[in-house]
C-alpha cells in the first residue's frame, strides 16, 4: 500500500469521525458540548490538513460518505460517551496504519501527532464515562 492510499483511509476514518461526532453530540450532556465540539473542531482540522496534503501529493481527497452506520444504539449519553471513545479509538488505528506503512519522516510525524491526540482525546472520553482502565497499552491497535 502507498503512502497515498494510507493516508486516504485516514481521511475517510476522519470523515466517520467528525460525522460521528454530531451523533455524539445529540446525546450527550450539555455540560459534555463544548469537549464534543472541540474534539470535533480537532477532527476538521485534522480532515482539512489531510486533504491538502494528499492534494500536494497529486491525489484527489477521498470525499465524506452521506452516512456512516453506527456500531452499536446511541440514544442516551453513557451511549454517546462510548461512541466517542469507538470514533477515537479508530482514528487512532487509521493513523497507526499509516505510521506503518511510510518512511517518510514528516508523514510519520504527522501520523504519530494525530495518532497521539486521538489517543488522548479518547482517554478524556473514558475518564468522563468513568471506563476503567481509562488508558490502552497500545492505542490504535
Amino acid at each position: 500500500m502507498s503512502d497515498i492510499d494510507a493516508l486516504q483511509d485516514a481521511l475517510a476514518g476522519e470523515h466517520a469521525v467528525i460525522w460521528g461526532y454530531g451523533v455524539v453530540g445529540a446525546e450527550v450532556t450539555e455540560k459534555q458540548q463544548p469537549d464534543v465540539r472541540a474534539a470535533e473542531l480537532a477532527h476538521r482540522g485534522r480532515r482539512d490538513a489531510t486533504a491538502e496534503l494528499l492534494r500536494s501529493l497529486a491525489a484527489v481527497p477521498t470525499e465524506a460518505e452521506a452516512y456512516y452506520e453506527l456500531p452499536f444504539p446511541v440514544t442516551d449519553p453513557a451511549s454517546g460517551l462510548r461512541l466517542a471513545v469507538h470514533l477515537e479509538a479508530g482514528a487512532a488505528a487509521a493513523w497507526r496504519f499509516v505510521l506503518g506503512q511510510t518512511d517518510d519522516a514528516e508523514l510519520r510525524r504527522t501520523a504519530l501527532e494525530a495518532l497521539t491526540a486521538s489517543a488522548v482525546q479518547a482517554t478524556r472520553w473514558r475518564l468522563a464515562a468513568g471506563t476503567e482502565p481509562a488508558t490502552v497499552a497500545f492505542p490504535g491497535q
